[in-house]
Formats: structure tokens, sequence, C-alpha cells
């Protein structure tokens, strides 16, 4: 199954939007991330695997593709880390893949699955907004900074089983 997600990166003091496309499918057991990515988002595979597991769900044990799009851009940061975990957990059927492409997700995971702050976060929502998305999902710690941006529905993440439950609607986000 193929489920995507949006996220952005930074470029100089401009932000550019990302998204994130994973695919699951038959085929040894492998995890490969591709679209110009430097050696954070590369580690994100780790951070990614450990904090699923940690918050409680299978790491898919099939060929599961990452795709940063556009791979023209260089992506930097550990800002990917969300949008690669929620994009996966809604491709292997854990998260509803509907509505995903309305928000903005930003954040890094630690191996226990709570979700890190991370730098450039304004930017980055500003950009958002003006690309007509409903939302951004960001670490609680840079929801005051995101928050300050009119027009543009920001929610805190503590955890990212918190982000999942969210967009289930099973629990709020404040």
């Amino acid at each position: 199954m193929l489920a995507t997600t949006h996220a952005s990166t930074l470029i100089g003091l401009d932000s550019h939007p990302v998204q994130v496309e994973v695919d699951i499918a038959r085929g040894l057991p492998a995890f490969d991330l591709v679209g110009l990515a430097e050696v954070a988002v590369r580690e994100s595979r780790t951070r990614v695997r450990a904090a699923m597991e940690q918050a409680g769900y299978l790491f898919p044990l099939r060929r599961v593709t990452v795709n940063l799009a556009p791979a023209d851009v260089k992506k930097a940061g550990t800002g990917f880390d969300l949008a690669i975990a929620i994009a996966t957990l809604a491709a292997a059927g854990e998260c509803p893949a509907a509505g995903l492409d309305s928000w903005l997700m930003l954040g890094e995971l630690s191996l226990t699955g709570s979700v890190r702050p991370v730098r450039g976060i304004l930017p980055q929502v500003l950009a958002a907004r003006d690309r007509g998305m409903r939302g951004a999902i960001v670490p609680l710690e840079n929801g005051a900074e995101a928050a300050v941006v009119e027009g543009i529905e920001v929610r805190g993440a503590e955890t990212l089983r918190g982000v999942c439950e969210f967009l289930c609607g099973r629990e709020e986000l404040p």
C-alpha cells in the first residue's frame, strides 16, 4: 500500500515542500530511503523503526520504500522523522491515510517514540499556510513558535502514538 504525508526542508531561510511517499510491498524485509537525503535524514530509518516499536506498533516485515520528493531538492535535518513514521503507519493500515495531505508534519523522533523539537519551524509553517494546508503537527516544544502563524491550525505532538491517535480521531493534540 502507498501513503503520503507532507514535510518541508529549509534551504537557507526558504522552506521547500517535500512530499513523503511510503510504499510497503512484497519482498525481503528492507527499509530504503531515496530522494537526495543527507546523513541525518537517512538515519531516520533507525529512529523511525525504534520509535514505532516503542509506541506499540509492529514495523512492517516487508519491503518499505520511502521517497522524499522532489528528488532534486537536498533534504537535511531530523525534522522528517514524524512524517516518515506516520506515512509508514498509514501504509501499514495503522493510521488513516485519508486527510494526511492537508497536514504538514515536522519533528524528530526519539527511540522511545517521543517527538523532539526541530529548528526552523516558523518559516516552514508560514510556507504551509501559503500553500493552503489545513494545519501543522509540530513538536509540543515548537508549538508556541508555530502558533504565531495566523490562518493555519497548529497542533503540538508529544509522542508518535499521540499523533496516530489524533489522526484516528481518538485523541486530541494541544
